[in-house]
C-alpha cells in the first residue's frame, strides 16, 4: 500500500463520508431541497452539524494533545535556559570574573 493511501475499512470509518454524501447530496439537488420546506431544510441543516460532531470533537481533543506537548517543549527548552544562567551566575560569584 503506497503512503497516504486509504483502505477499505479506513474509508468507510472516516466520519466525515456521511456529512460529504449528505452535503453533495443537498448541493445537487437544491431545488428539491428548497421545496421541501424551511422546517426540512432546517432539520438537514441540524442532521448535517450532528455528523459534523465527531470530528469537531476529536479535532478539540487533538488540538488539547498537542497544546500540552508544545507547552513541555517550551518548559524544557525555559528550564534548560534557566539552569544555565544559574550555574553562570554561580561561576562569577564564585570565581569573581565579570
Amino acid at each position: 500500500m503506497k503512503p497516504g493511501q486509504r483502505t477499505e475499512k479506513q474509508t468507510e470509518d472516516d466520519p466525515y463520508n456521511k456529512s460529504n454524501a449528505l452535503l453533495s447530496d443537498i448541493i445537487m439537488n437544491y431545488r428539491t431541497v428548497i421545496s421541501f420546506g424551511e422546517k426540512n431544510v432546517d432539520y438537514l441543516l441540524d442532521k448535517f452539524d450532528i455528523l459534523l460532531e465527531e470530528p469537531r470533537a476529536f479535532g478539540i481533543k487533538n488540538a488539547h494533545i498537542s497544546g500540552f506537548y508544545f507547552g513541555y517543549s517550551q518548559m524544557i527548552r525555559f528550564s534548560f535556559v534557566g539552569v544555565i544562567y544559574y550555574i553562570a551566575a554561580i561561576f562569577i560569584a564564585n570565581y569573581n570574573q565579570d
